[in-house]
């Protein structure tokens, strides 16, 4: 999903960080290779994070003389964290990162291993192991540097259903209702949406969901590629004109540019908005702090819900990838094999976390609402075609991703930059970039 941050990840908020240096991290055994400390660096939270550790410490009691350490690394602090890590001469043996352009800097600068003899052994341990969408998350010059392990998506909106039996809101289905949803709640004190956009990628979300919708997914791959269509084209113009449409309408907070991720949840989880639009990864949020009510979600309503876009925003998030340069390769084999293999139960404790884990076999853990999600994804996987497409962030580069769309996607939801001069500036970022 993202990269190359200055702000808050959209993976859930304040984690602790669990190791004292970025540099140095001890383990207790060495694998045959020859390198210093084993060690895996994550980027999971809450009851994910406990799904690493239960890996982990299953790993050591199987292979008691090449014991692994974890490193959880804060969400605002793991672009850095890692990058660091990479460049130095302890960096991790095993590294679990956000795929897709991240794959595209790390490999391309030697920093992960080549595993694609591996891969073509045991991709039939992994859902959709064969789809385009783990070759986009993993694949650098026709070769394989990473394994998926957790998808998401954000295709939906999740809801109170307290607040929408309170004041008889009808679930909304398109845009429009949203609006109508707004001025229904005009003087109650609660809102229709929890978006707080300090961070830049919530409100981004928005705009990459109706970009997908209005342009579809191939020509959001040509503008990200600037080969065949550009940012300026009138469907992103248009697009972009729903955003703000939506922030003049009310639908979103007082605010709404100026706090984060953490405020737009607790807003939600305090029952002052009805709706909330952000990740599949929020349902590991829901199991390991849930509020006074049971939180429903629906799918992300339609600029056109008499013609319904099948696409999805989404994609395997969470991978896991050897390093190439911390001399302990064979040990960071078999960590693989051990979390590719459907009798660990790896996959299943993090499904059980409310994760979206792609092991076979994985899904018969999954709570209702969040096996709804993994078929929907399961859904567009299967049909021809691309229909699943990455965070936009991870098409393009971050002068374009993390500066333009998420300060641009900001400022619409805020009011405070027209659509096309939010077009004009995402395409002459992405021109630049080009160059």
């Amino acid at each position: 999903m993202v990269t190359h941050k200055s702000r808050q990840r959209k993976r859930i908020a304040s984690l602790i960080v669990a190791a004292a240096s970025v540099l140095a991290l001890t383990g207790c055994g060495l694998s045959s290779g020859g390198g210093g400390s084993l060690s895996v660096w994550h980027e999971f939270s809450g009851k994910g994070s406990d799904a690493m550790n239960q890996v982990i410490d299953g790993f050591n009691k199987k292979n008691p003389d090449e014991k692994f350490k974890g490193r959880a690394i804060a969400n605002d602090e793991v672009n850095t964290v890692i990058r660091t890590g990479l460049s130095s001469k302890n960096p991790p043996t095993v590294l679990q990162y956000e795929g897709y352009q991240q794959t595209k800097d790390y490999a391309g600068a030697g920093q992960l291993l080549d595993i694609t003899k591996w891969w073509n052994k045991h991709k039939a341990d992994f859902t959709h192991g064969e789809s385009q969408a783990v070759k986009d998350a993993c694949e650098y010059k026709g070769k394989t540097y990473c394994i998926p392990w957790n998808v998401d998506t954000s295709e939906q909106l999740f809801y109170n259903p307290d607040l929408v039996k309170k004041f008889g809101i009808t679930l909304p289905k398109s845009i429009n209702d949203l609006k109508s949803i707004a001025g229904q709640l005009k003087g109650t004190g609660v809102d229709t949406i929890s978006l707080y956009a300090g961070d830049g990628w919530p409100a981004a979300h928005w705009w990459y969901l109706l970009s997908i919708q209005r342009c579809g997914v191939d020509k959001v791959l040509a503008a990200a590629a600037q080969d065949g269509a550009k940012w300026d084209d009138e469907c992103f113009v248009q697009a972009a004109n729903d955003l703000y449409d939506l922030g003049k309408a009310g639908v979103f907070p007082s605010g709404v540019a100026g706090q984060d991720y953490n405020a737009m949840l607790q807003l939600f989880l305090s029952g002052k908005t009805v709706f909330m639009n952000t990740g599949t990864w929020f349902n590991s949020t829901l199991e390991d702090t849930p509020p006074d009510f049971d939180a429903g979600a629906i799918p992300f309503p339609q600029v056109d819900p008499a013609k319904p876009s099948e696409q999805i925003l989404g994609g395997f998030t969470n991978v896991f990838a050897i390093t190439a340069k911390s001399g302990n390769t064979e040990a960071g084999y078999k960590f693989l094999d051990y979390l590719a293999n459907p009798a660990t139960e790896s996959g299943l404790k993090f499904a059980k976390s409310g994760l979206i884990n792609v092991v076979t076999g994985a899904d018969a853990a999954m709570n209702p609402r969040v096996k709804a999600s993994f078929d929907t994804i399961s859904k567009a996987l299967e049909q021809p075609g691309n229909n699943v497409i990455a965070y936009f962030e991870n098409l393009v580069p971050p002068s374009v991703g993390e500066d333009a769309m998420y300060n641009g996607s900001a400022a619409l939801a805020a009011g405070t930059v027209m659509p096309k001069e939010f077009a004009t500036n995402l395409q002459t970022a992405a021109a630049a970039a080009k160059k």
